[in-house]
């Protein structure tokens, strides 16, 4: 499995449990349960995981321009590449106590 894979499946499990029961007492960022814990309203997850799937389809954009381009564009292409990949490993990271997760993407 790749990064790109990893990323799309866990974001899919965090649109599924976002709109599986979870409380939707507002549409503010964080609310707080019982025990006084906050956690990300349904709203706010699925916000999160819009971006997420935005960045993947920047990355898969330079991606392909860098294979198709030549001179200056390549250049600028591989450039914008290489940091879509870096924030990909970042995102990922956010996941990393996840079984699928891989330690080279760190």
């Amino acid at each position: 499995m790749n990064i790109t894979a990893f990323l799309e499946a866990r974001i899919d499990d965090d649109e599924r449990r976002a709109g599986s029961g979870w409380s939707r007492l507002g549409d503010t960022r964080w609310e707080t349960d019982n025990y006084g814990r906050d956690f990300l309203t349904p709203s706010a997850v699925l916000a999160e995981c819009k971006a997420k799937r935005m960045i993947i389809d920047m990355h898969e954009t330079y991606s392909s321009a860098a294979h198709e381009s030549v001179g200056i564009a390549w250049v600028g292409a591989r450039g914008g590449q290489q940091v879509t990949a870096d924030i990909l490993r970042a995102l990922a990271a956010t996941y990393a106590e996840h079984r699928d997760y891989q330690q080279e993407w760190a």
